[in-house]
């Protein structure tokens, strides 16, 4: 699959997937497409594969996204919303995106100009479930407690990262309250109610979720006038596509 702005569609969403560590070695010179600010921002994890793993996010977004305008990846310059969420300096051709990450995996979502949000998780993680659910919407929280186990953990994730990727493409990220999106998982797809706080349409929000591998999930929130179609790049294509970014 080779990049270009032909893919830049509406009604289409584009979800790229890739082992932080196979996609640094695809693009050896990534450190050049790189911002000094970033370089620097890297430098400042304290945890070990903290720093690769955000290294990691960003040349995938660059890569991604200079393939997708036509232009360099270390051209490209963004800044941040009122809450922190990335952006593409005003006056790039429209698209929205976002990306996430996790010790496995990064992922990066891009739409033609659709708000959107992704989320990956972890599901194996130690988490405090039910205290972390007292947040959630009352159905939520009847839903997590009947179930038990593992059933009880995923179903856990599976809300937390709907809900994460939800209001990072509202743009506020957690500075809304968890109940502000209250999600059912059944029937598939997944569907939501806002809370009186979220001035949306429930019926221009499509949400997709899929497992990568049996120990994480990802979700992906658009809000677009009909349902979009999801484009999934696996990593190989991932790593390939940002690999042949000149």
């Amino acid at each position: 699959m080779s990049l270009s702005p032909a893919l830049l569609r509406k009604g289409v969403a584009h979800l790229f997937l890739a082992h932080p560590d196979r996609l640094l070695e695809a693009v050896p010179q990534h450190r050049g497409w790189l911002s000094a600010a970033e370089r620097e921002h890297a430098e400042r994890f304290q945890r070990l594969g903290d720093g690769a793993r955000y290294r990691a996010t960003r040349v995938l977004v660059r890569g991604v996204l200079s393939g997708l305008l036509a232009e360099p990846p270390a051209a490209l310059v963004f800044e941040e919303g009122a809450h922190g969420r990335p952006a593409l300096r005003p006056g790039t051709r429209p698209l929205d995106f976002n990306a996430s990450r996790s010790r496995a995996w990064v992922a990066l979502v891009v739409t033609a100009g659709a708000p959107c949000g992704v989320d990956v998780e972890d599901v194996s993680r130690k988490a405090d479930v039910l205290g972390i659910a007292r947040a959630f919407a009352p159905s939520e929280r009847a839903l997590l407690e009947a179930a038990q186990g593992e059933e009880r953990r995923r179903t856990f994730f599976a809300l937390w990262t709907l809900k994460e990727a939800t209001l990072k493409a509202l743009g506020t990220g957690l500075t809304l309250p968890l109940s502000a999106c209250a999600f059912r998982l059944e029937p598939e797809p997944p569907s939501v109610t806002f809370g009186s706080v979220v001035a949306e349409d429930p019926k221009d929000w499509f949400f997709n979720q899929l497992a990568p591998d049996e120990g994480h999930l990802v979700a992906v929130a658009v809000r677009e006038e009909a349902a979009p179609e999801l484009v999934l790049h696996g990593e190989a294509e991932t790593c390939a596509a940002v690999a042949s970014v000149k």
